[in-house]
């Protein structure tokens, strides 16, 4: 199974909606890190189809993930890219 860009860039539109937001309000995201050369091209390419259209180049996203350097560790890797992005 591989990750579906189109369903990811859905959902972040969703995210935006929901959270009465615009794309460029958003400085900083804590990406899911698949950390495999598979997935995390699908993840970042449908994060910047939604997030980078219109992004002023002095204001850029800067994105990170704390589990594609630590595993999926169950739970523990939610709560690590949490405490990460706070």
């Amino acid at each position: 199974m591989a990750p579906n860009g189109l369903a990811q860039q859905n959902c972040w539109e969703d995210v935006l909606a929901v959270a009465n937001m615009a794309a460029h309000d958003v400085d900083y995201l804590e990406a899911h890190g698949t950390g495999t050369p598979l997935g995390d091209p699908i993840e970042v390419n449908a994060l910047m189809q939604v997030m980078c259209p219109e992004r002023e180049e002095a204001r850029p996203l800067v994105m990170g993930s704390a589990k594609a350097n630590i595993g999926h560790c169950e739970g523990a890797a939610g709560i690590a890219g949490l405490i990460k992005a706070v």
